[in-house]
């Protein structure tokens, strides 16, 4: 008696090599079921669950797009809340990382906050970060935030770059700060951007510094950068979400950027389970 085997759907597919991409929380990887999303029929969808938190994926294969939408227990998306002109497993995954799970945990704190289920405790958060980073062989160390309420977890890679890991409150979102040689702290701060675009982007024009041009440079390659009034950099300000951040303008806006001139960055909005994903770039 012979047996039919059933290939998978490409929805299937893409599904199972996004979650195998994704870090698991607390031991729990992610795991794909099917699930029809209320937003079409036309194109099969699929539910990746990890614990209380679910992502309805659905693959356009025609148009070559992704939509992504996020589900808590009483929070049914009845509409894509991100539509990706991808459907590259690795780039799905990264932007799953960046822009869709850090809304996801902010919205489940802040129910949790008004009565919902319990959510994990900053310091649960930031053990779990250490964790991570301390498997890829540096030291971290915790300490009080500046602010009231804020709790920080700091450590230094090779390369010479102190990083530190603020978060405020109940709030699972982080604040990034990055320090050290420029060469090091762009290299540092692209892990956090968008993939740079086709075509060929500018930097701004009139940006005043030497140490802000340089850096402009950089960042424009992957996305907006404006000159605030004090001189810093504010990057990636515009519509939608996902991190953004602030260089810090030099000491000396007229003194040559060498590659070992300090440079110091703060990137905001950053999701946990994105610093997870990046410990071996930032242990570098």
């Amino acid at each position: 008696m012979s047996t039919t085997t059933v290939a998978p759907s490409p929805v299937h597919t893409l599904a199972a090599q996004v979650a195998a991409l994704l870090p698991a929380r607390a031991g729990t990887p992610w795991t794909v079921e099917p699930y029809a999303p209320w937003w079409t029929a036309r194109h099969p969808g699929v539910r990746l669950v990890q614990g209380k938190r679910a992502l309805i994926l659905v693959r356009n294969g025609h148009a070559w797009t992704t939509q992504l939408g996020w589900q808590l227990p009483d929070r049914e998306p009845y509409g894509p809340d991100v539509t990706l002109n991808t459907t590259a497993p690795a780039a799905v995954a990264r932007e799953i990382l960046r822009l869709v799970l850090p809304v996801l945990d902010d919205e489940a704190a802040g129910r949790a906050a008004a009565g919902g289920p319990r959510v994990m405790g900053r310091l649960e958060l930031l053990n779990e970060i250490g964790h991570t980073l301390r498997l890829q062989g540096v030291a971290t160390y915790n300490r009080a935030g500046l602010l009231a309420d804020t709790s920080t977890l700091a450590w230094t890679a090779p390369s010479g770059v102190r990083y530190s890991v603020t978060l405020h409150g109940t709030n699972p979102v982080g604040h990034v700060q990055i320090d050290g040689p420029v060469r090091a702290v762009e290299k540092a701060v692209t892990c956090f951007l968008p993939a740079v675009p086709s075509g060929r982007p500018q930097a701004p024009a009139g940006v005043r510094g030497r140490l802000q041009r340089r850096m402009a440079a950089v960042l424009a390659r992957h996305t907006t950068v404006e000159q605030t009034e004090q001189g810093g950099l504010a990057f990636a300000t515009g519509p939608g979400p996902g991190p953004y951040g602030y260089a810090a303008p030099a000491r000396d806006a007229q003194a040559r950027a060498h590659d070992t001139t300090p440079a110091s960055v703060d990137v905001h909005g950053v999701g946990v389970d994105f610093l997870i994903s990046l410990a071996p770039q930032l242990c570098r």
